[in-house]
């Protein structure tokens, strides 16, 4: 009897926690060159996939990635130059504020995989000064980005606490509530792919000065 394979699909289940990884190399051998933390954290990935080499397995996996990450470096960003040009408003490339580094207080990543599709369920990097956070999508499968991303000054929540907000009298001796402040923030939109992402941006909070 003859038995045909042709139209069998391997299945792979790859699960990997490691702790005290140096987060810098592990970035490089998965691909991932730009904007990811320096240092030594530790990181957990969860994938299954149908496939016989590992980018058809990437391709269409499923599964999870976190990541935590201690005190390092964020490679690649000059800070002030990228708020800056955010506040000027106009596309721009991320190689053009490339030129430095900033150092980190710590970064968690959170993701979840879906048919090759990451999505990204928190993504947050704090530095002495600043909160940055990323949400969105980005794909293996020509490596696209669909992400937006804020810049925070650090004391200062992504969203207004509950609380009640001061009092004022108004016209006629009513109280009127007075709303509460948005957050002053940097907005941005992240496209492009992995290898060459372009900024848009969508508000201009800080100047970084």
């Amino acid at each position: 009897p003859h038995l045909d394979l042709s139209a069998v699909r391997l299945a792979v289940e790859m699960r990997l926690l490691a702790s005290d990884v140096d987060t810098g190399a592990f970035a490089t051998a998965a691909g991932m060159t730009r904007l990811v933390p320096a240092g030594t954290g530790t990181v957990s990935v969860i994938l299954k996939g149908p496939g016989k080499a590992w980018d058809s397995i990437f391709e269409n996996a499923d599964g999870s990635f976190s990541a935590t990450f201690g005190p390092g470096s964020l490679n690649g960003l000059n800070l002030p130059a990228f708020l800056k040009r955010n506040e000027q408003g106009g596309f721009f490339a991320l190689d053009d504020v490339a030129d430095g580094s900033l150092p980190i207080d710590g970064a968690e990543i959170k993701a979840s995989i879906s048919k090759g599709v990451a999505r990204l369920d928190k993504a947050e990097v704090n530095s002495q000064k600043y909160k940055i956070w990323l949400s969105g999508i980005a794909s293996y499968a020509g490596h696209g980005l669909a992400l937006s991303g804020g810049i925070i000054p650090n004391g200062q929540p992504a969203q207004q606490p509950a609380q009640q907000p001061p009092q004022q009298p108004a016209a006629g001796g009513q109280t009127a509530v007075q709303a509460p402040q948005p957050p002053n923030q940097s907005l941005f939109f992240v496209g492009g792919n992995w290898s060459t992402p372009f900024i848009s941006p969508i508000s201009r909070g800080i100047s970084g000065q």
